[in-house]
C-alpha cells in the first residue's frame, strides 16, 4: 500500500509540472497573439508585416522587451485593436526556457516537494521493516529508487540556472537612475576636459619644435 501511495504522489507531482508547463505555453501564445518570433533577427513580426526590436532587458523577471517604431505603430490601421496605449505595441519574451521561468520554477518546486514526500514515504517504509516478504522488499527498493530519480530530474533544472544575460541589451532600472546618469556626464566632461587639454599639447608640439 505504502508503494501504491509513493507511486500516486509521484503521479501528482508529474501532472502538477505538465500542467505548469501547457499553462506557461499558453499565456506566452496569448500574450504574443499573431506576432511571429524570428530567431535568426531576434525580431518579432506583426501582422501588418512590421517588425518589433529587442529594446531593453529586465534583469529581475528575466525577460527581454521588444518595442515596435512610434512612426510606423502610430499611423498603423490596426493601432486601437494592437495596442490602445499611446506609445508604439510592446511584447516581452521569457529569456529562459521551462522551467527557468518564474512561473516554471514555481511549479517544479512543487512538483519537486510531493516526489520528495514520495522518497521519504517510502525510505521510510522501507527502514522500519514494513517490507514483510522478498518481493515486497523489492518492489519497495524500486520504488524509492524510481521516486528518486524523479526527484533529482526534478530539482536538477532548478540550480540549473542559464546565465544567458543578452550584452547587446540595456538592462531596465539601471542607466535610466539618475545617479548613473550624473556618474556618465561626469565622465564624459573629464573625459572631454583632458582630451581636449592633451590634444591642444600634442598640436602645440610640432611649433615649438619649428621655433
Amino acid at each position: 500500500m505504502v508503494s501504491g501511495y509513493s507511486l500516486f504522489l509521484l503521479a501528482i507531482a508529474w501532472i502538477v509540472d505538465v500542467l505548469g508547463m501547457r499553462s506557461a505555453h499558453k499565456s506566452a501564445q496569448w500574450r504574443t497573439g499573431k506576432f511571429i518570433y524570428h530567431s535568426d533577427q531576434d525580431a518579432w513580426q506583426c501582422h501588418e508585416d512590421n517588425w518589433l526590436w529587442p529594446a531593453s532587458f529586465d534583469p529581475e523577471k528575466r525577460v527581454i522587451r521588444y518595442e515596435g517604431q512610434h512612426a510606423i505603430c502610430g499611423r498603423c490601421p490596426a493601432k486601437d485593436d494592437c495596442s490602445p496605449s499611446p506609445g508604439p505595441r510592446e511584447i516581452t519574451r521569457q529569456l529562459d526556457p521551462w522551467p527557468h521561468s518564474e512561473a516554471g520554477r514555481f511549479h517544479r518546486g512543487i512538483s519537486l516537494v510531493i516526489s520528495v514526500i514520495a522518497v521519504f514515504l517510502s525510505l521510510f517504509w522501507l527502514v522500519i521493516g514494513g517490507a514483510v516478504t522478498v518481493a515486497e522488499y523489492v518492489v519497495l527498493v524500486i520504488i524509492v529508487v524510481v521516486c528518486a530519480m524523479a526527484t533529482f530530474a526534478f530539482a536538477k533544472h532548478l540550480w540549473a540556472t542559464p546565465t544567458n544575460f543578452p550584452q547587446h541589451l540595456k538592462a531596465e532600472g539601471y542607466l535610466e537612475s539618475p545617479e548613473t546618469k550624473a556618474e556618465e556626464e561626469s565622465l564624459e566632461q573629464l573625459v572631454d576636459r583632458y582630451s581636449t587639454r592633451w590634444g591642444g599639447d600634442r598640436s602645440r608640439a610640432p611649433d615649438s619644435k619649428k621655433g
